[in-house]
């Protein structure tokens, strides 16, 4: 059996007296689409951004692609993050005052690559969202649905091995988020890439080869020991049927 891409040993994680995370392990294969769902509170934002190397946990042990996660320094976490993980928020967190293809080609600018190959890039993200004829639109200009696939563009133009997302489709109606997801994991499933994703909605996760629920900081019940790979395949059947 193949090692997982990100492997969760045991992870804790405080806020205060807040514990948020209770010794959490998981793993997660590469080029699967896991659902991270659970009620408000649970531990679920906080699980993805510890797997995200944004949040530092306090004890246990977090690997992605075989190196150790947890006890990199800041540099070599932030430098992970802009070189191996792409990342879809909510509300895009794209910068209003730039082009959809400004906003695309920026990662690839901050990154060191020359301008004229990050804005090729850029348009080639573009033009597999649907949005090629937007790229010298301002925010302002686009929907909801329209920003949000701008801002999958943004996070697949690095070619990340890791997509994660957090709630991206939390801010557009069903008929928007059902096309949007359409296209997130078509886009993910064609590059090869690990989509890690947390969701509220049943209708958004049902999307995800392997669903787990986190509660009160732990991943609830027997999920905790599913293996990923069976729970792919059986995914699979229900969608033949």
């Amino acid at each position: 059996m193949s090692k997982p891409i990100i492997s969760a040993k045991k992870i804790t994680k405080s806020f205060g007296q807040t514990q948020a995370l209770r010794g959490v392990s998981l793993d997660v294969e590469a080029g699967e689409v896991l659902a991270i769902m659970g009620p408000s509170g649970s531990g679920k934002s906080t699980l993805l951004h510890s797997l995200a190397a944004i949040t530092k946990v306090d004890s246990g042990e977090i690997e992605f692609d075989g190196q150790r996660i947890d006890t990199m320094n800041d540099d070599k976490r932030s430098m992970l993050r802009r070189t191996s993980f792409g990342f879809v928020f909510q509300f895009g967190q794209l910068v209003p005052e730039l082009t959809a293809l400004d906003n695309v080609a920026l990662p690839l600018l901050l990154n060191g690559i020359k301008r004229e190959e990050a804005y090729q890039r850029a348009k080639t993200w573009l033009n597999n969202v649907e949005l090629a004829s937007k790229a010298n639109s301002m925010l302002g200009e686009l929907s909801g649905g329209q920003m949000q696939r701008v801002a999958i563009a943004r996070a697949m133009v690095i070619e990340p091995k890791v997509l994660f997302a957090d709630e991206p489709t939390g801010s557009l109606d069903s008929l928007n988020s059902e096309k949007v997801m359409e296209l997130f994991i078509k886009t993910a499933k064609e590059h090869g890439t690990t989509v890690i994703m947390v969701t509220h909605e049943p209708t958004i996760a049902a999307y995800a080869d392997r669903e787990i629920i986190v509660r009160d900081g732990q991943i609830s019940g027997a999920e905790a020991a599913v293996n990923p790979a069976q729970t792919r395949a059986d995914k699979a059947k229900v969608r033949i049927v």
